[in-house]
């Protein structure tokens, strides 16, 4: 058995389930997730995530306390130590490599290398069990699959408001986003930029584009409807997160482009050990 601890948000949870998706079926044994990180109550520094792997059909299970405990305290036999993602360590896929069948994982996992060896079966998995429903987001739908469009996703909210966070991851500058879009559009034809954002309004007053644009000014998180829609765009500006970098992965538009950001982190030391974040066919700036 495989458990694998569940922290961060949609986009974290994601390169974790994929980290124990991986092992999971090079053992050929269940994948279970913990999520007793996410569900603790008072007294937490981080910010406040719920659940979201529940969205699609993914495969796994919820592990149980016993489960949990039996793996953390070393209660069976053939536990072997937690796979701890320590990024000052270069060889940490290594290790993660050599990780037996019976194995607790607790880390970020930030990286293609824990995707790219199930891809295939991990984009089968990310297919959502719910359809778009709400008519706004069906005709944003319509014109994404009608264009040549491209998203750009500014990723605000804690990068902003929480100093820590800030101090730590920073945030893309509008520059960025402007150098972006035009690259983009030396590359297709009639680019069409649709705009999502955890904070649309601050966007819709300090960025502009000379390029057709729509700004998705609703948001529907229980559907992950932001998400989704980014997904479906033909190409992908995305910003400094793990949330935008898997809606431009799981975008299957062959001929893509994608161009993230240069510096992911604000923190010079935690810059420095990201170097197999961004995949090879994606444009750095």
């Amino acid at each position: 058995m495989i458990i694998v601890r569940l922290k961060g948000g949609l986009g974290n949870q994601l390169f974790q389930y994929a980290a124990g998706r991986q092992l999971a079926e090079k053992h050929c044994v269940p994948l279970k997730l913990d999520l007793s990180y996410l569900h603790r109550g008072e007294n937490i520094t981080h910010t406040k995530r719920n659940f979201e792997l529940d969205k699609f059909n993914i495969v796994a299970e919820i592990a149980t306390e016993n489960e949990i405990q039996a793996m953390r305290h070393r209660r069976w036999l053939n536990f072997i130590r937690a796979v701890q993602l320590k990024e000052r360590k270069k060889d940490i896929y290594a290790q993660f490599l050599k990780a037996r069948k019976t194995c607790y994982l607790d880390g970020w996992f930030q990286s293609e290398k824990y995707v790219s060896p199930i891809a295939e079966q991990i984009r089968k998995e990310l297919v959502f069990k719910e359809p778009l429903t709400d008519n706004y987001f069906i005709a944003i739908k319509e014109q994404i699959e009608n264009t040549c469009s491209v998203s750009l996703h500014f990723r605000r909210g804690d990068y902003v408001e929480n100093a820590k966070s800030n101090t730590f991851h920073g945030v893309c500058s509008l520059d960025y986003y402007k150098n972006a879009a035009n690259s983009v559009a030396e590359k297709t034809k009639n680019p069409h930029f649709f705009i999502f954002s955890d904070d649309i309004r601050w966007v819709m007053r300090n960025f502009e584009l000379n390029f057709p644009t729509v700004f998705v000014e609703k948001s529907d998180e229980n559907l992950l409807s932001d998400f989704r829609l980014m997904s479906l765009c033909k190409h992908n500006i995305i910003a400094n997160s793990s949330y935008s970098w898997w809606a431009a992965w799981l975008n299957e538009n062959e001929n893509k482009i994608v161009i993230a950001p240069e510096k992911w982190f604000a923190n010079a030391e935690k810059q420095s050990q990201t170097t197999d974040l961004i995949p090879e066919k994606w444009h750095k700036m």
